[in-house]
């Protein structure tokens, strides 16, 4: 009569535990069953974490090695799920299917209310921890005393993501993933003075990282010598109210411009192109985000944050709290990645 499942599978387990590592081969003569049968057997059983499978050898569990981790659930919430964030929740998702982890979406849509009840509908759902990106002031960046104190009473490991607390508010004991977006400027500026140019200007966009990005640009435009000929932020969402101004700062002798974000860049190329003034010849561009930038008209030289790596970084960290002594068994840790800066074709050497 032909084994169970079950009854061959234990008795696999009882031939490694008692005799050590066993060919796939010799087990396979020893309980009468074909290879394949028997390859799919330890599949399984590895899989189980019951016994190790190494060069078509079956083997007894090293007695040392950590016992198997639980299945952590995170829970990720986001201002949206496309164009910037996109490249973030790929990293997250990737980071959860390294560890074998499950990953819960939450998006709050910039909404400071939909967000809270984001988190508090996944923390009563049972996720183990918790990667949050909240929606800051949209002029200074920052979180509100509110915030901070909200995020600090969370029940469950908490890892701040692309968010900056404040160094006297309770947020700051958590650990935090963020893109060095100061950083990020000042490479794009030194890119510039590199190439040349002196006499450079910005357009940006209002949002939750335009405090630190100008910040960036302004600092290293003074410490580099330069003349920054202006800065003008985009009019109406949608609208070309910037587009009077951005021919004020090309009349005013500009011959370089940093612009924050890509979309924003993509409309200024066009407006630059309706009046006859040429990129890279005349003026030259980068851009911030570099999530379209590739795909202008001219590909446009742009700062890339490593979006990717921030929601790798971001799981990763919090997967360790939850598999470790808790959040705040060791010291918070805060993590900033430097942008990169890929250059294209719309930026050259000053003639």
């Amino acid at each position: 009569m032909s084994r169970s499942v079950a009854d061959r599978r234990a008795a696999i387990l009882e031939l490694v535990r008692s005799n050590g590592p066993q060919k796939v081969r010799d087990l396979a003569a020893s309980l009468n069953v074909s290879a394949v049968t028997l390859r799919r057997d330890i599949e399984e059983l590895a899989e189980q974490g019951i016994l190790l499978r190494k060069h078509g050898m079956a083997c007894p569990l090293d007695p040392t090695a950590a016992p198997p981790r639980p299945q952590a659930t995170v829970g990720l919430v986001v201002p949206h799920s496309d164009y910037y964030y996109d490249g973030i929740i790929a990293g997250a998702k990737r980071a959860c299917a390294e560890a074998g982890a499950r990953l819960i979406l939450g998006v709050s849509a910039y909404n400071q209310a939909t967000e809270r009840q984001q988190a508090m509908r996944l923390v009563a759902n049972g996720v183990d921890g918790l990667v949050i990106a909240p929606t800051p002031n949209q002029e200074t960046g920052m979180l509100s005393a509110e915030q901070e104190e909200w995020l600090a009473a969370l029940t469950v490991p908490t890892v701040l993501m692309e968010r900056p607390a404040s160094p006297s508010g309770p947020a700051s004991l958590l650990d935090s993933v963020t893109s060095s977006h100061r950083v990020g400027a000042a490479v794009a500026v030194r890119h510039l003075a590199q190439l040349g140019h002196r006499n450079i200007a910005s357009l940006m966009i209002q949002g939750p990282n335009t405090a630190l990005i100008l910040a960036g640009y302004e600092e290293t435009v003074a410490a580099l010598g330069l003349n920054s000929i202006g800065v003008v932020f985009e009019g109406r969402q949608g609208s070309d109210d910037a587009a009077e101004a951005l021919r004020g700062l090309i009349d005013g002798g500009a011959t370089a411009l940093f612009i924050h974000n890509d979309q924003l860049a993509i409309r200024a190329l066009t407006w630059l192109q309706d009046a006859g003034t040429r990129v890279p010849e005349d003026v030259s561009i980068v851009g911030y985000d570099d999530v379209i930038a590739a795909y202008a008209t001219i590909p446009l030289t742009a700062v890339s944050p490593f979006r990717a790596n921030v929601g790798h970084r971001s799981v990763r960290l919090l997967l360790e709290r939850i598999w470790g002594a808790g959040p705040l068994a060791e010291a918070a840790e805060h993590i900033a990645l430097v942008p990169q800066l890929i250059p294209r074709e719309s930026t050259s050497a000053l003639n």
